[in-house]
């Protein structure tokens, strides 16, 4: 089921969120978290009911796990236990993430011919997944705590954040499930819920979706071999990418909010980072946190030398571009990435100030030229592409700049002028969602309300067709 989506606005959400309450005020407060739970297996097999299996096997087999680590005193059999549930873990999210490209690639080397399996990718898998090993890992060093089979479930499968995350930890959400004081209804934590789904609702809905048909014109026709389009077409996919991840994780957000609880912040402005260093402490923020302590750190952190800091730093980049994507293009993405914050890592070191705004905008351009390796689906497409920008029509052939009107008023290529400088204004001249929100939750001019459901109706009225999150595909 998708948060932007009839069904889940007006039927879903509403009867969960009335049920929940209703508990609370007939003094069935201790029931509270076996209904969330129902919901949320009931909103993760909706979208194809085959995937339910597949989590409910992840969840048994990682709370038995977790409690076998929790219980066991020989240090020895807790590491095996610890590594065996990891290694487990990771074979189900690479069966079913990365098989099909493994074979893919073995085949492209023309000495075999295996059959692809035809593999589904479970929704979510890299977040239930990733979820889980941190609380295995958790549970070896003793942070984390025995619990109950339901809170436990509801920890992994919480719908807010299932999808497409944010990854918490065991100690963000168990705690507030077992938590009686916040089984009220909080009227604070209700305003902070509309305003964070309204606004993520209007900026997947408005703003992401808006870039959908231009991206795809312009895959379908290899149209961004022209400069301009090439350049509409790089910060269209930013644009998009930026859009529908932030709405996202602004729906997650509220929806939690809703019943009380907190989940991380998990985006926060990376646009306006000084850095790429920067850029990807504020780009799905807790990816990067499960990261930095069960990679980065494990395979020495920045303790081993220079050498191996940026070794470690590369890698770390290199897992991230896979994980985005069982495709060359991702994989590239993630050695881009890589080399760049090495080398800011080593451009850190020469002390050398950079204007604020010079820097913002040398980082924006920076994740704007790569942002295509994302959506495309052949890396020939992104040399294509990136080829096209820097004016080389072909091998060094300058591209004929009288085509500009072609981007904003070709009919069978058009991308909406209004909606594309638009987005621009939104994301580097106002404070971002979690800013603004609290100022609305203080607030008691009934005005903001008016305009924001205004804006909530709008967006709801917008919702015309079947679209995931991008998120959804990671």
């Amino acid at each position: 089921m998708l948060f932007n989506s009839i069904e889940f606005l007006f039927i879903f959400l509403p009867i969960v969120f009335c049920i929940y309450y209703l508990l609370i005020k007939f003094n069935l407060a201790k029931w509270t978290n076996l209904w969330l739970l129902i919901a949320s297996v009931f909103f993760y097999a909706y979208y194809k009911i085959e995937y339910l299996p597949i989590i409910i096997s992840s969840i048994i087999f990682n709370y038995v796990m977790g409690w076998l680590i929790q219980n066991q005193q020989r240090k020895g059999i807790k590491i095996a236990l610890v590594v065996t549930a990891i290694l487990g873990n990771l074979f189900l999210l690479c069966y079913y993430k990365y098989f099909n490209f493994l074979i893919e690639t073995i085949n492209s080397f023309h000495f075999t011919h295996f059959d692809t399996m035809k593999l589904f990718l479970p929704l979510g898998i890299s977040f239930f997944t990733f979820q889980q090993i941190g609380y295995i890992t958790d549970s070896y060093k003793g942070e984390a705590k025995h619990t109950n089979i339901i809170d436990y479930s509801l920890f992994v499968s919480f719908f807010p954040q299932l999808i497409a995350g944010p990854i918490c930890t065991h100690k963000e959400l168990i705690p507030q499930f077992q938590d009686m004081t916040k089984k009220i209804f909080n009227k604070d934590s209700i305003n902070l819920g509309t305003f964070m789904i309204t606004a993520g609702l209007f900026k997947k809905v408005i703003l992401a979706d808006g870039f959908t048909d231009f991206i795809q014109t312009v895959i379908a026709q290899n149209a961004m071999r022209e400069f301009f389009t090439s350049w509409a077409f790089a910060f269209s996919i930013a644009m998009q990418g930026y859009f529908d991840f932030s709405g996202y994780c602004d729906m997650a957000l509220g929806i939690a909010a809703l019943f009380n609880i907190a989940i991380p912040i998990n985006f926060d402005s990376p646009y306006k980072s000084l850095d790429i260093s920067d850029y990807w402490r504020r780009w799905h923020i807790t990816m990067g946190r499960f990261l930095k302590y069960h990679v980065y750190i494990p395979m020495g952190g920045s303790r081993r030398g220079n050498l191996r800091t940026y070794w470690n730093l590369f890698f770390v980049f290199l897992i991230t571009g896979i994980w985005h994507g069982a495709n060359w293009p991702c994989v590239f993405y993630g050695t881009i990435n890589g080399i760049l914050v090495c080398i800011n890592k080593l451009w850190k070191k020469t002390e050398i100030q950079m204007n604020a705004k010079l820097a913002v905008f040398i980082t924006f351009i920076t994740m704007v030229s790569i942002a295509p390796l994302v959506m495309v689906k052949h890396i020939y497409q992104y040399f294509i592409t990136i080829s096209s920008m820097l004016g080389i029509h072909t091998f060094f052939v300058p591209v004929v700049f009288d085509k500009f009107n072609m981007v904003f008023f070709d009919p069978d290529l058009q991308l909406n002028a209004l909606l594309f400088f638009a987005s621009f204004i939104i994301i580097f001249c106002f404070k971002n969602s979690n800013e603004l929100a609290p100022k609305y939750v203080a607030t008691e001019k009934s005005i903001y309300t008016y305009l924001l459901a205004a804006v909530f109706i709008f967006s709801a009225l917008s919702i015309t067709k079947h679209s995931e999150f991008i998120y959804f595909n990671f």
